[in-house]
């Protein structure tokens, strides 16, 4: 299965209901489990853009699915690997829709979905770490797609940090931080170094605790 572009007669500047079913869905069971709270929502704009968040867990791209605003529509970048290997994901992400599989050497098929949905009035929504985070609060080195897709379609980065979902358990606080939206220079340098500053200054402040009971099925959740 090769990443595609959307349908050029199908705009992705509103979400179909479908989606936004799922989406309530989605945010209903994830707000029983955990306590999410979503920061700066009113930064976010309106048209389409590149939005490039840190990566602690499996959950983050579900928690931004239900979090962030169901339109414009969001469409994640992923390692096929990483987004496939579990059924219950391929049955949730297959029913969302939204999803552009990564493998190695599909840069040109990759770039011309992401280019297809930003066109569209869609949300490109990209991990630039590249892997999962080990430690709360702190960022990988990023990978410069996220630039190269934004300066392509001359649309924003915009920064969006996460905190609380490295360790998951019943009750766990998790915070989503809308940070600022970078331009794109015309400077592939620049325009990193200003998004990894955006990102650093989103990501919030992480208060650690442990929980008085944490029921043992929750180790394995770590890795769903």
């Amino acid at each position: 299965m090769h990443s595609m572009p959307p349908s050029s007669s199908r705009s992705l500047s509103r979400a179909p209901l479908r989606f936004r079913a799922a989406r309530a869905v989605l945010r209903l069971l994830l707000g029983t489990v955990f306590r999410v709270r979503a920061e700066g929502l009113y930064l976010l704009p309106s048209g389409p853009y590149v939005l490039a968040s840190n990566h602690l867990s499996w959950v983050d791209p579900f928690l931004l699915l239900g979090w962030l605003p169901a339109s414009p529509r969001v469409h994640f970048l992923g390692r096929r690997g990483a987004i496939y290997n579990r059924r219950w994901k391929r049955w949730v992400l297959g029913f969302m829709g939204g999803i552009i599989p990564v493998d190695s050497g599909e840069i040109r098929h990759l770039s011309v979905a992401v280019r297809g949905v930003l066109q569209h009035g869609g949300v490109a929504a990209i991990f630039p770490e590249g892997a999962v985070g080990t430690t709360e609060g702190e960022l990988q080195p990023l990978r410069r797609g996220v630039a190269h897709f934004a300066g392509e379609s001359s649309v924003p980065v915009v920064a969006v940090g996460i905190a609380g979902t490295r360790e998951l358990w019943r009750g766990k606080s998790i915070v989503l931080r809308i940070g600022a939206a970078i331009q794109p220079t015309g400077s592939l340098d620049r325009d990193m170094a200003s998004i990894e500053i955006a990102l650093r200054a989103a990501l919030p402040t992480y208060l650690h605790c442990t929980p008085l009971f944490r029921p043992s099925p929750w180790a394995a959740f770590r890795s769903v």
